[in-house]
């Protein structure tokens, strides 16, 4: 939590020492599931900063922050434009000057389904440039729950030179221009799945419209993902000098903030046996982050995940007329088969979506299947092989 209002500090910070004209919030402030009066005050207190340096900001709310969720009690500066659940227009100034029109929409609860973009107004004729800030899921993202689902033909249709899009926290911009359309992700990670950096996009207008985009990273904690291979790893004393190596060109990299780790090992050589034995990859994590953890920046090993294969050769072991063969045979011709690797997608995901009672079911793909069915592979030579013992 802490990680978290620090990098809304930063963001604070970042507004103030560029000058900004104005900060558009597109939702999400903070989680449902975590919805403290500590954090909408601190929230309301970081505006209130922006409104002193004649910084205005501009706010709709999504799914983890819908308008039923916030404490009414809390007085906002005038500085400050809360959208309510229904389209309006806002004027942003810079100097007392009117510069940019903003249309945005709230969620008045948790799951709104409607295209709120297809409710956006065609703005009128004020010379100005035009912004619309919208929680949406562009383009149906089947990662993410499927609120106020919008298709980039709606975003074009509505007329609007930029859009400020919250709901997917990874950063992306969609369109570069006509309109430009941009995700700005989340301003700090909170899992694996939110690896890199993380921030905000400081946005420059010219007097044309063009827009000239730059990302600012916020975030106080970064979370990486990273491998180590074993290939040429001849005994766990290697292998921990090879994740050290591993670790410290990560932290070396995080330009200063502090990292949270997830490390796979992959390949095959000698040691692969080793790690499969019990307790051995948690005892590996343990001692590693013995080495790290008093430094600053510290670095966390989250995990280690053994990926890591048999030292064998498996395509020659299929081309033998015995059970295990005939196996690792007929497998090997399934990874090769496209149609029946798209079949066997299909039939998981229904399976997967038939299972879990949530809004986002895993989505495999030909690729992720072709994966899973290697690891089966393998996982059968290294069971059923003796040599591989």
């Amino acid at each position: 939590m802490d990680s978290t209002f620090r990098a809304f500090r930063n963001l604070v910070q970042l507004c103030i020492a560029r000058d900004a004209d104005f900060l558009l919030v597109a939702g999400d402030v903070y989680d449902s599931s975590d919805r403290s009066v500590r954090a909408q005050l601190r929230f309301r207190d970081g505006l209130a900063e922006l409104a002193e340096h004649g910084i205005s900001s501009f706010v709709v709310h999504g799914n983890h922050d819908p308008l039923d969720g916030w404490a009414n009690t809390i007085k906002f500066p005038p500085q400050v434009t809360i959208f309510g659940a229904e389209p309006r227009w806002a004027t942003a100034t810079s100097g007392g000057q009117p510069v940019a029109r903003i249309q945005g929409v709230s969620y008045p609860t948790q799951e709104v389904r409607d295209n709120l973009a297809a409710r956006i107004g065609v703005p009128e004729e004020s010379g100005l440039f035009t912004i619309g800030l919208l929680h949406c899921n562009l383009g149906l993202n089947p990662n993410h729950p499927n609120y106020a689902p919008c298709s980039i033909g709606d975003l074009e249709r509505a007329g609007i030179d930029y859009w400020a899009l919250g709901h997917i926290h990874k950063r992306e911009i969609v369109r570069p221009a006509g309109p430009t359309v941009v995700y700005p992700g989340n301003i700090q990670a909170r899992d694996i799945g939110e690896a890199g950096p993380r921030g905000c996009y400081v946005v420059d207008v010219d007097d044309s419209g063009r827009t000239a985009l730059q990302f600012a990273p916020l975030d106080v904690v970064r979370w990486e993902q990273a491998e180590v291979a074993i290939d040429d790893v001849e005994s766990l004393d290697d292998l921990i000098r090879a994740v050290r190596v591993r670790l410290t060109g990560l932290r070396d990299g995080s330009e200063g903030r502090s990292l949270v780790c997830r490390l796979s090992l992959i390949g095959r050589g000698p040691v692969h046996e080793e790690l499969t034995r019990d307790d051995s990859l948690d005892d590996l994590t343990a001692h590693l982050r013995d080495d790290f953890m008093p430094d600053e920046p510290w670095v966390w090993l989250d995990r280690l995940e053994d990926r890591t294969l048999p030292d064998l050769n498996v395509e020659s072991r299929a081309r033998e007329q015995d059970f295990l063969g005939l196996l690792l045979s007929r497998v090997s011709a399934e990874l090769g088969d496209g149609p029946r690797l798209s079949e066997i997608a299909q039939n998981l995901n229904s399976e997967l979506k038939a299972s879990r009672d949530r809004d986002v079911a895993v989505q495999l793909t030909e690729d992720d299947v072709r994966r899973l069915l290697d690891r089966a592979r393998w996982l059968l030579a290294e069971r059923l092989d003796s040599s591989a013992h």
